[in-house]
């Protein structure tokens, strides 16, 4: 095989190599890196790097805007785990990894270990690259930011998924949690939503089946301090917000995996394992001093609902916290709309109809008001249907004029379908409303989460870092 065939099969090679690291750095938030869990993936990891290894003397994989990228080539897919081990190296200021021939398990079981460590321990004993020099980790080699990124939307929501997964770590092993490296995520994501908002409407985009329970409770965050800002709570109440919305599901780390990951609807015995989350998080939360009391109870009511329907059950009910409130209808939301392994992802004004209709009872009613008009007509990510068999993705809203949001065109291409690299207000591609539908992507076959994904990424390498 040669050419343009052989440079596909090698970074398809790649890129299946670096998914499953990831997914072995997934599996540091449950088990030790040491765990046969983590191992048995590891060595699969293993197995294809040293495959690779035999055709070319070493696999780079750098770290761009948030996005993995290998031979200049961005990983993209439904493969959320990559966000967590972009996350996981940008927090410990790794912008490009290095696996060169002669890597053996011993150096991968190391290299995952730091980068499951905690980022300022790791800091504070000289940085990643010394303490791989004293672990004697052979044949990795890490390049270090010069500067740490900021302020770019894909890596806040890489590094909070880090920070989210270290916490959890942080409660499994009854270490203190990492409540300083909580506190500068929400920072960074309370900056975004008061400036430019592109976290919120990028959402789409970073959606995926892997690590579903971190990636969810990060969407929740980002949703939820939109609705506070919406309803004009001041920053210090948005960071608050934020903070507890980050951490409601926390209980779910003492949730067996088997249940945590099943493909289908719980049982009877299997729901009543899960539903102690709540609890379970709540006490966690609690018994740690710098974690305002809000967070806690976020935990233990997120899942009660506004008629108190849902669980956990108490003697005496009682107005829920304002906070738990707005949990509610962001999980909702974002549970909606997000693919799951026992069913597809409901189109957002789908999602939309169902909470108006079949939710309306558990979710209060006018924080609910408000959440589906901060939505708009077309919530991002809606597909729409142009006169001329045109088709097009919302992308994020324009300002006051919530009827011509920003889209991205669906345009064919030798691999299948794809979106312009051109984002364009509404009506320069339809300037006649009623020549617009709202199309469902599932009954065409249009992966549109895939299909931002790769949008995204494109334009992050092509406009932000020329790759070498």
């Amino acid at each position: 095989m040669s050419g343009r065939a052989g440079q596909d099969a090698q970074h398809e090679l790649a890129a299946r190599a670096v998914i499953t690291f990831a997914r072995a750095m997934k599996n540091v938030s449950f088990y030790e890196p040491s765990h046969p869990v983590v191992r048995e993936v590891l060595q699969k990891f293993l197995d294809d790097l040293l495959t690779l290894l035999e055709s070319r003397p070493e696999l780079v994989v750098k770290f761009v805007s948030g996005y993995v990228a290998i031979d200049n080539r961005a990983v993209t897919g439904r493969h959320a785990a990559l966000g967590n081990l972009a996350g996981a190296c940008a927090r410990r200021g790794v912008e490009a990894v290095t696996f060169q021939r002669g890597v053996r398990a011993g150096d991968i079981e190391g290299f995952a270990a730091l980068l499951a460590a905690d980022p300022e321990a790791v800091e504070s004993s000289g940085g990643i690259s010394n303490l791989m020099l004293r672990e004697g980790i052979q044949h990795i080699v890490v390049e270090r930011f010069s500067e740490r990124p900021r302020g770019d939307w894909r890596w806040v929501h890489a590094r909070t998924i880090d920070v989210l997964r270290s916490a959890a770590v942080g409660v499994r092993t009854h270490r203190p949690l990492d409540i300083a490296g909580v506190r500068l995520s929400i920072r960074e994501i309370v900056d975004d939503v008061l400036g430019e908002r592109s976290i919120l409407f990028n959402l789409n985009s970073l959606k995926g089946m892997d690590e579903y329970t971190f990636i969810h409770a990060v969407h929740i965050c980002i949703l939820a301090i939109e609705l506070g800002r919406q309803i004009g709570l001041e920053r210090s109440r948005l960071e608050e917000l934020g903070l507890a919305t980050l951490l409601h599901d926390v209980g779910k780390i003492f949730v067996p995996l088997g249940i945590l990951r099943k493909p289908g609807p719980l049982d009877d015995e299997e729901f009543s394992v899960m539903s102690r989350h709540p609890v379970d998080g709540a006490v966690a939360l609690v018994r740690e001093p710098q974690v305002p009391e809000t967070a806690s109870i976020v935990a233990f009511e997120h899942h009660m609902h506004y008629d108190h329907s849902g669980y956990p059950r108490v003697p005496r009910p009682r107005p829920l916290h304002l906070y738990s409130l707005i949990a509610g209808i962001a999980d909702v939301y974002d549970a909606l709309t997000t693919i799951r392994p026992y069913r597809p992802a409901l189109p957002p004004l789908r999602a939309v109809e169902v909470m108006r209709s079949e939710q309306s009872g558990r979710l209060e009613p006018r924080l609910l008001s408000r959440f589906l008009a901060m939505l708009g007509p077309y919530p991002s990510g809606t597909l729409l249907g142009l006169p001329g068999e045109r088709m097009a993705v919302v992308t994020r809203p324009n300002g006051d004029a919530p009827e011509n949001p920003f889209v991205r065109r669906v345009e064919e291409s030798a691999g299948g379908n794809r979106l312009s690299r051109e984002e364009l207000p509404l009506q320069e591609l339809s300037a006649a409303p009623g020549g617009i539908t709202v199309l469902d992507p599932n009954a065409l076959g249009l992966d549109l989460t895939a299909l931002l994904h790769e949008a995204t990424a494109g334009s992050a390498l092509e406009t932000q870092v020329e790759l070498v």
